[in-house]
């Protein structure tokens, strides 16, 4: 047992819920297999490149530099798959930060992935991260704890491309005052597939951008949800999503934005859409907006749709047969968040996982 609060696991596993889910009338969207808990037996293959000011642990040393931060941010009793997940870590990267600098991670491998990832920045920290998720099995999962620091950056980017029948992810930020953390998450593969993005807020001056890209088909099921707590004076927040679905396949999005009183001069929007490329697909989108000061600018908006036909009849006029400008129009759909993507790499490689489904 590597530490206390996987002790706490096995105490309490049987007792806890399953994550939260989107309900309405009759419906509960998603639904998780039960899952029992022991130690997985192999462990997945991690590439690590670094760049600038940064120390990487792994392993045993990453619990013991971490201590107390691994599962803070994220609490091992929030639910049955933290929990499960806290169990079965088997891989731990805890990372220190400072100046400039970069990390680059890949994870690989058949069989099981628990992969968590401690990001403790220091004040005055520029920081890029992206993270690839590869492979295959029965349940992956992943968390990540980032702590910004004061007057810092973080950015992050994630390709979560795991063939597996379960993907459950939880993403989740405390920023300092001076400071930014901005997301973006991609979604590609899983049979099902869970993500959060939290972020909270508690400084003053702070701000978080979150960008969401993801594209079911088939059976696939995916769960996506964007939540920013502010608390400090003058935070700002901005979260755009889209997503491409087809076939028999299931996009839910929840969206929150949560102004606390003590939040003066805040400014928080949420954008989400949705393109449907079949009838049989199923959409859900929930944003949310909760307001305890007034003192704030705040919207938030979702919109799902097919191709408009006379957008189709052009580019048919054009010499594209349907196929042609089918994948054109998706294409050209995902081009407003692409254009938004600085992190090195992950542009193309977020490209090349579109064209993957366009030629399926």
């Amino acid at each position: 047992m590597k530490n206390s609060k996987q002790a706490q696991v096995e105490k309490e596993y049987k007792e806890l819920a399953a994550p939260e889910s989107i309900r309405t009338p009759g419906r509960t969207w998603t639904r998780y297999p039960e899952l029992e808990l022991e130690r997985p037996e192999s462990s997945p293959e991690v590439e690590i490149e670094t760049r600038g000011e940064i120390t990487v642990y792994q392993g045993e040393e990453a619990f013991e530099k971490a201590g107390e931060k691994f599962m803070d941010a994220v609490k091992v009793d929030e639910n049955k798959l933290t929990a499960f997940h806290a169990y079965r870590v088997n891989s731990m990267i805890y990372v220190e930060a400072s100046g400039k600098s970069e990390l680059k991670i890949k994870y690989s491998g058949e069989g099981p992935a628990h992969t968590h990832l401690i990001i403790d920045a220091d004040d005055m920290t520029e920081l890029s991260i992206t993270e690839e998720f590869r492979g295959s099995g029965e349940v992956h999962t992943s968390i990540n704890e980032f702590y910004t620091g004061k007057n810092s950056s973080i950015e992050y980017g994630a390709v979560e491309a795991s063939e597996v029948e379960l993907r459950y992810s939880v993403r989740k930020a405390i920023v300092e005052r001076d400071s930014s953390m901005d997301w973006l998450n991609s979604m590609f593969e899983g049979e099902l597939s869970r993500t959060r993005i939290e972020t909270v807020l508690k400084g003053d001056n702070t701000s978080t951008e979150k960008t969401g890209v993801w594209y079911p088909v088939n059976n696939q099921h995916f769960d996506i949800s964007l939540l920013t707590y502010h608390y400090g004076e003058n935070t700002k927040c901005d979260m755009d999503s889209r997503a491409v679905i087809d076939d028999s396949s299931r996009s839910i999005y929840e969206g929150l934005q949560q102004v606390q009183q003590s939040a003066e001069d805040t400014k928080s929007f949420q954008d989400q859409e949705t393109l449907m490329l079949s009838d049989n697909a199923e959409n859900n989108a929930s944003p949310k907006l909760m307001i305890e000061n007034p003192d704030v600018e705040a919207s938030h908006a979702a919109a799902a749709g097919n191709i408009k036909k006379d957008k189709l009849h052009y580019l048919e006029s054009r010499g594209l047969n349907y196929g042609a400008a089918e994948r054109l129009v998706v294409k050209g759909y995902f081009e407003p968040v692409m254009e938004e993507i600085s992190l090195p790499g992950l542009k193309e490689v977020i490209r090349e996982e579109v064209r993957k489904k366009l030629d399926r």
